[in-house]
């Protein structure tokens, strides 16, 4: 929180006793853990490699938590991690069946970008999440493929796709989609400068309807106003990689009731995704 009076406000604590853990905490290891720098509170080198285990604790602390002498009855916290596209247009179905079946469990989704996410699921901030990029090879983790998703570069409906006259437009740096239209525009050999970039999937959209610009989106993102004829699309001449929707959790965290049955509802509705 950068400050133990914040800290102890989020946790509900007086200063004081936040001080004296920290303290206490210190004199256990043999090593400071925070520097004090004017009114910034920031991490040692010690205190930085602290913090994974103190997450492991965190996690264990809520998987105790969330055990019940009754395995019918799913509860406790379910920390989602996804993309911001498969968020508004994959999930929603699947969250409103979760919540019906299972209203005790409180869930958390956060939105990022896939790089993002695996990192934070390998930290343990997060349980489970769903990336739509190609496909993800990592021993550490346990991975489902949901769909094989097509791709499209997209432009107003209003003109043609030239890229000799119109913008280019990003998703944010780091975004799956992105690395491969950058590829895909360096493999053309086509030019641009000052390129319009947006983090909201919509942004795009609404900017590529107004004659803004082309950029590249998977298609259940567009196919509506693609049947409206508000946006034209093509798929790349070239393929680097399948673009596949994957469900991702880690191979050491504990399969809760509420993980298995998100991933139950979850393989459920994805046989029926166009």
């Amino acid at each position: 929180m950068g400050g133990f009076t914040k800290a102890a406000d989020h946790l509900g604590y007086a200063q004081s006793t936040i001080t004296s853990h920290i303290q206490i905490l210190e004199n256990e290891i043999g090593a400071v853990l925070f520097d004090r720098l004017g009114k910034n509170i920031v991490l040692t080198n010690t205190g930085k490699e602290l913090v994974p285990y103190a997450r492991k604790m965190l996690n264990i602390y809520k998987d105790i938590k969330n055990i019940s002498s009754d395995n019918n009855c799913v509860s406790g916290d379910l920390l989602i991690g996804a993309g911001e596209s498969l968020s508004v247009y994959r999930l929603g179905e699947i969250l409103k069946e979760y919540k019906k079946n299972f209203p005790n469990v409180n869930i958390i989704l956060k939105n990022s970008i896939c790089s993002d996410l695996r990192k934070k699921l390998r930290s343990g901030e997060l349980d489970i999440i769903f990336t739509i990029e190609p496909e993800i090879r990592d021993e550490d983790l346990i991975v489902k493929i949901l769909k094989n998703e097509n791709m499209l570069i997209i432009g107003s409906g209003d003109t043609e796709l030239d890229f000799s006259s119109s913008n280019i437009i990003f998703s944010e740096n780091g975004c799956s989609f992105r690395i491969f239209f950058e590829d895909y525009l360096k493999w053309k050999k086509i030019r641009y400068t000052n390129p319009l970039e947006f983090s909201s999937i919509e942004a795009i959209k609404k900017c590529v309807i107004n004659g803004l610009g082309i950029s590249f989106l998977p298609l259940y993102t567009v196919s509506n106003e693609i049947k409206y004829g508000s946006i034209k699309a093509v798929m790349p001449e070239e393929c680097f990689d399948i673009f596949l929707t994957q469900l991702v959790y880690h191979k050491d965290k504990r399969m809760s009731l509420a993980m298995s049955k998100l991933i139950e509802i979850t393989l459920k509705h994805s046989v029926n995704w166009e």
